[in-house]
């Protein structure tokens, strides 16, 4: 199987790599194989610092599908040979040169912890090894973390997921159509996408490469990188917090998390969507130090400054175009997430978000699989990504919209977003959607994050529950994580709906076999509003607290000091 390179002029990654790497000195470079435990050969391509013999010395792994010889790749590596690192580059099993079938992330696990075996092995490594990529090339790095070789003292993920089911598969139980058909035919591998949908309850298949149930078995120090509107964005705060609190002994309170307001082609840049944020959103001339310094520290015997780093730094989101408008800066924060207080702002039957349950209402809502309301910007890849104004769904009959109130003073969004939506349905199945937007004074109402939850899924991944049609039900849908101002003179908005297509994929409703689909049935369920039935949006209030407001760029600033000053 060939599997294609990824455009690199879509990856703000990929393009600070090859501008700092242009003019390089040629690294020695040469080729080999490694053996996955099964015995499939993998193509490998290794650097090594000239001018030093064979080392030994730590070294850099990049393993990817994108092929080896990506342009990404090799600047990588040759940059990581100036700073005086070996480096190897690895094609996955089924990609380019490496023989084997691909198959996803089924095999990732144990192909890459057999590369870190085989690379301790070398005489050209002195027993530590870190590793670096971003997207699929994160998302290997953690497969193979749970007990990897002792070896791998670090990894920089950048983009990336260790969840391959909810995350990259299944969010809200709903399959990720347009990124994962999407990206999966452009690999020419839609057999994943086949076995993918073969199983769609959570079952031993996913659990045999799972990371997150085996993070104790987690020992390396990260440093997760991502975007408030990346498609793996819940994924890669998850990452960061169940290493460092439910990882093994090296993982725990070693681990750092980086979220600007990126898409996932956009990451380290300013302007994302429809919006152009402050020229502060733009990341590339920190990142590189950065990971540069992370990799000294762990990698070569300590950095000063990297320990007293601030565990997560995120970029807290403002009104884009507003002079003095609160926000459009970066937190330093202990954790993630922060102190919050859940806020609930309940809807009512005036299509309003109000403080207080309101009076009993109903609204009756439509949603016919043969005409489904379109993606537009958010989390995604393949389609137009980050914040774009929904006007042109709210003006659908099928979509719902609840607002509060002008705002009189700024509201400030911390944390993890949910709604609870009470439905009568009359069907065994249907999804909802919400989408959250900050709405602007002049009317544009601007995606921030939204998300999905397949009725039959809400009990369990492993089991389906459907619908009883006539009873009141709750469903709880997550629409993952911001940290954003809502301005005086804004609304909050949400968008409740029963499709978000290409993004998720359609629901017939009709609880049938999802892979025998038929035609469908138009659901016509009916949101219950009011004490009894009090559906909500569940906000995350920052509290005020004694965190640092600083950049990493000035810790690694006072870091030099204190090193020049000694």
């Amino acid at each position: 199987m060939t599997v294609r390179s990824i455009p690199t002029r879509h990856l703000g990654l990929a393009a600070a790599l090859l501008a700092l790497a242009a003019g390089a000195a040629q690294a020695q470079t040469f080729t080999t194989q490694v053996a996955a435990p099964d015995g499939t050969l993998l193509a490998t391509d290794v650097y090594l610092p000239i001018g030093a013999g064979w080392g030994p010395w730590p070294v850099i792994l990049q393993r990817t599908p994108y092929g080896k010889q990506a342009n990404t790749v090799k600047a990588a590596c040759e940059l990581f040979t100036l700073w005086g690192y070996a480096c190897v580059g690895q094609d996955e099993r089924g990609c380019h040169d490496s023989g084997g079938v691909y198959t996803g992330y089924v095999n990732e696990g144990g192909d890459g912890r057999a590369t870190l075996d085989w690379i301790v092995g070398q005489a050209w490594c002195d027993g530590h090894i870190g590793t670096f990529g971003g997207s699929a090339l994160g998302m290997t790095q953690y497969a193979f973390s749970p007990g990897a070789n002792p070896a791998l003292k670090c990894m920089v993920a950048v983009v990336a997921t260790p969840d391959f089911y909810h995350d990259a598969t299944y969010q809200g139980g709903a399959l990720r159509y347009a990124l994962d058909h999407g990206w999966l035919a452009a690999q020419n591998a839609l057999d994943v996408f086949e076995q993918l949908k073969a199983h769609r309850l959570w079952d031993d298949w996913w659990a045999s490469y799972a990371v997150l149930p085996n993070v104790a078995a987690v020992n390396v120090p990260t440093l997760h990188v991502g975007g408030w509107f990346d498609i793996f964005q819940q994924g890669t705060l998850d990452a960061f917090t169940s290493f460092q609190h439910l990882g093994g002994p090296r993982a725990l309170g070693n681990q750092k998390v980086i979220i600007g307001p990126w898409t996932h082609y956009g990451t380290f840049q300013q302007t994302e969507g429809e919006l152009t944020f402050p020229s502060n959103a733009i990341f590339v001339d920190d990142f590189f130090p950065i990971a540069r310094d992370w990799f000294d520290h762990w990698l070569k015997g300590g950095k000063a400054g990297v320990a007293s780093w601030p565990a997560a730094q995120v970029y807290l989101m403002g009104a884009v175009g507003e002079p003095g408008a609160p926000g459009n800066r970066w937190l330093d924060l202990p954790d993630w997430p922060p102190p919050a207080t859940i806020t609930a702002w309940y809807l009512d039957g005036g299509r309003r978000l109000v403080t207080s349950p309101p009076t009993a209402a109903e609204i009756a809502m439509t949603m016919d699989p043969a005409n489904p309301v379109p993606t537009l910007g958010g989390q995604e890849l393949s389609t137009q990504a980050g914040p774009v104004d929904q006007r042109p769904i709210e003006a659908r009959p099928d979509v719902l919209s609840f607002s509060t109130p002008l705002l009189a003073t700024p509201v400030t969004v911390v944390g993890r977003v949910r709604c609870r939506l009470w439905v009568r349905p009359d069907t065994p199945d249907l999804d909802l959607t919400v989408r959250l937007t900050d709405v602007y004074p002049d009317g544009r109402s601007m995606l921030l994050t939204d998300g999905v939850q397949r009725a039959r899924m809400r009990c369990s991944d492993s089991e389906e529950c459907f619908l009883t049609p006539g009873v009141p039900t709750e469903i709880v849908v997550d629409l993952w994580s911001t940290a954003i101002v809502f301005n005086a003179g804004h609304r909050i908005r949400i968008d409740v709906a029963g499709s978000n297509a290409p993004r998720f994929e359609v629901n017939p409703n009709d609880g049938g076999d999802l892979n025998h689909r038929s035609a469908g049935t138009v659901a016509r369920p009916v949101l219950l509003l009011g004490p009894a039935t009090p559906s909500r949006l569940e906000l995350p209030l920052l509290r005020p607290s004694e965190f640092p407001r600083r950049r990493l760029a000035a810790v690694r600033a006072g870091a030099a000091g204190e090193r020049q000053n000694h």
